[in-house]
């Protein structure tokens, strides 16, 4: 199936090349502000040219603070032509200088030139900051709602990240963190800068000795302005119309996140289409789009635009900071895999594919879908239904760093991804009724591999559901995910006989180990709660899903309430579950044992961080939700009106 295409097309990628194309975008898009990006985008869309791609395009989308798009407001145009931070006492030195390391200013910074003395805060709220500048650990993020309500312009920070089992902050004492959201909403109002852990430990030494002063000089403007998005397409021959999309994100500084995916992109556009036009390969019988875009935003804009071609883009593949040398990013390629809501072939035929093609020179795994996250797989939303699944090398060492440097990639690395994504791009692009009926057998094995780990899971006593319930889970991902494959030529009958089959299946496993599931238990919440959620049905309003964070707040002691509400039940991890399961006929009861079948996978993988502060998923968290803290949940998106509420049956 997909092997011939493999052993003609070796050879045909270039790791060196894919890695010459990422010094390019590195060299563009190190120095973070928007006049860059637009040469960014613009070299991305020069480059799908000379490939000979066709319908190139470089399209502009506001970046005014205003134009949202599902909820994902659009950020303001920024520039900055120099920054630096200096301590002034007890001596006078240097610590930031934007043109030498960028990362250093926080973006969205805005114009200042303050001196005032430097006080340690870790957003207490009793710590008197009046006319001081703050040193905090924390990130940014964290304590901008104390932050804003303390009136506070700037802020200093030598917040890194620990990354569970890859980064400890002083595995890179003199690198600082790349802060890019955390003043994003401030509009310029606020500064801040990124300093590193050692030199954090210094001034924090000076400060146990008597007085310290800083001055922060920045020239920056935030300004109504737009990004942009590159775009081609290798026309297919018979179903030209119907699309596979390939999408990379630009507007980075790191070398692999994500100069490195950018990189693998453009010569993946450019080898396929060398490989077709030569005649080593027969033109697929589907198109084949490439869309270098802002992540999440940008793909959000651009589905916007083009919203008659959504039911054209059949499913693809989204690649991020795959780069890097695992050695030196003491890193795991994750598959991260589409949401169980829209359990796509894509992401079995890619799985597939890497243990094929990848194992045993690159590690990798596969995981949960974290839209949350991983930004670009957004449109795996079954609302939008263009299922892609990612591939990325977080987390890594180097991950939002100042050590995100071209010195860690690796060609080899690159070449071996790049062409696992084209057999992927070319195997969807090409695929046929023979084709749909070894893919649809493809999925029904990793049907199979999930029951069977189940299964060890009850013999061990671990696996927490009744009998009743993970049957219907599995008979439900088993129908939806053989029912994906009919789009890329599996005949409706042959579908309907293999999801039969599976079912029957599933009825003898669960059978064969009856004795061995626990029993259900009781909740823990009251009646009228429970009641509640099983009597209200959510609907969506709007076509694609908004970001957590872009819910409104009454006051910032608000805002820590909804961030609380979210870290405390581990919501933050189901935000965007909540949403895709919300079809206007399940009942958030129905939703929330959706979701904690979901939770008991991500629970389990504690290898990717929970949160973007770099807090580590609990190893014994209960897959069981609160129920009334779902309903908050929902009630303020209600509130919002990104869902509505409708009575149940």
């Amino acid at each position: 199936m997909w092997r011939d295409f493999y052993c003609r097309f070796s050879g045909c990628f270039s790791g060196a090349k894919a890695l010459r194309q990422a010094a390019e975008q590195n060299r563009l898009e190190r120095f973070f502000t928007f006049p860059n990006f637009k040469l960014s985008a613009e070299r991305c869309g020069r480059e799908l040219h000379e490939a000979g791609l066709a319908e190139v395009a470089v399209e502009g989308f506001p970046a005014d603070g205003t134009t949202s798009w599902y909820g994902w407001k659009s950020m303001k145009a920024w520039d900055v032509t120099q920054a630096r931070l200096w301590l002034v006492a007890p001596r006078r030195e240097l610590l930031c200088d934007w043109s030498v390391v960028p990362e250093s200013l926080v973006m969205y910074s805005g114009p200042c030139q303050v001196e005032g003395e430097l006080v340690p805060w870790d957003g207490e709220e009793e710590a008197d900051l009046a006319g001081k500048i703050p040193l905090t650990r924390q990130r940014i993020n964290d304590v901008f709602p104390e932050m804003r309500s303390r009136g506070l312009r700037g802020i200093i920070s030598d917040f890194l990240g620990t990354l569970p089992g890859v980064r400890d902050p002083f595995d890179l004492p003199d690198d600082v963190r790349w802060e890019n959201s955390a003043l994003r909403p401030a509009a310029g109002e606020r500064w801040g800068f990124m300093i590193a852990p050692r030199q954090g430990e210094m001034l924090r030494a000076l400060l146990r000795q008597g007085a310290v002063r800083v001055r922060a000089e920045i020239a920056s403007r935030v300004y109504d302005g737009e990004f942009h998005s590159a775009t081609g397409v290798i026309p297919g021959a018979e179903e030209p119309e119907k699309e596979i999309l390939f999408v990379s994100h630009l507007y980075e500084p790191g070398a692999n996140d994500n100069a490195s995916g950018v990189g693998v992109g453009l010569e993946l556009a450019r080898s396929l289409n060398a490989a077709v036009v030569q005649g080593i390969l027969p033109r697929p019988r589907r198109s084949i789009r490439f869309l270098f875009n802002w992540e999440g935003y940008g793909l959000y804009a651009w589905l916007d635009k083009h919203a008659d071609r959504i039911p054209d883009l059949l499913g693809g593949l989204n690649i991020d900071e795959i780069g890097v040398d695992q050695s030196l990013g003491k890193s795991v390629l994750h598959l991260f895999m589409p949401p169980a809501a829209n359990p796509s072939c894509t992401g079995s035929l890619l799985a597939h594919l890497c243990g094929e093609i990848l194992s045993p020179g690159i590690r990798w795994k596969s995981v949960a879908d974290r839209a949350e996250i991983i930004n670009d797989t957004i449109s795996s939303d079954p609302n939008l239904d263009v299922p892609i699944p990612c591939l990325i090398q977080y987390p890594s060492r180097n991950y939002h760093s100042s050590a995100d440097r071209l010195g860690t990639l690796s060609a080899l690395v690159m070449e071996r991804i790049g062409l696992v994504s084209a057999t992927q791009l070319y195997f969807l692009a090409a695929s046929e009724a023979k084709s749909a009926r070894w893919l649809a057998e493809v999925v029904a094995e990793e049907n199979r591999r999930k029951w069977h780990g189940a299964r060890l899971r009850l013999l061990s006593g671990s696996w927490p559901f009744d009998a009743a319930r993970t049957r219907e889970w599995f008979a439900e991902q088993a129908d939806l995910s053989v029912a994906s494959v009919e789009r890329f030529g599996l005949r409706a009958e042959e579908s309907a006989a293999l999801r039969e089959n599976l079912r029957l299946e599933i009825d003898d496993w669960r059978r064969q180990v009856e004795h061995a599931f626990p029993s259900a238990t009781p909740r823990g919440a009251s009646e009228s709660v429970l009641r509640r959620a099983e009597n209200v049905v959510l609907e969506r309003t709007t076509r694609g899903t908004p970001k957590a964070w872009s819910l409104r707040h009454d006051s910032p002691e608000d805002e820590r309430a909804y961030r609380d509400l979210l870290y405390r039940n581990h919501l933050d991890l189901l935000f965007h579950r909540l949403f895709y399961w919300a079809d206007g006929k399940r009942s958030l009861m129905d939703i929330i044992r959706r979701l904690e079948l979901e939770m008991d996978e991500l629970a389990r993988d504690t290898s990717i961080s929970r949160t973007s502060s770099g807090l580590a998923i609990g190893e014994k968290v209960s897959p069981e939700l609160d129920v009334d803290a779902v309903l908050a949940l929902a009630d303020r998106i209600v509130a919002d009106g990104y869902l509505r509420a409708n009575a149940g049956p």
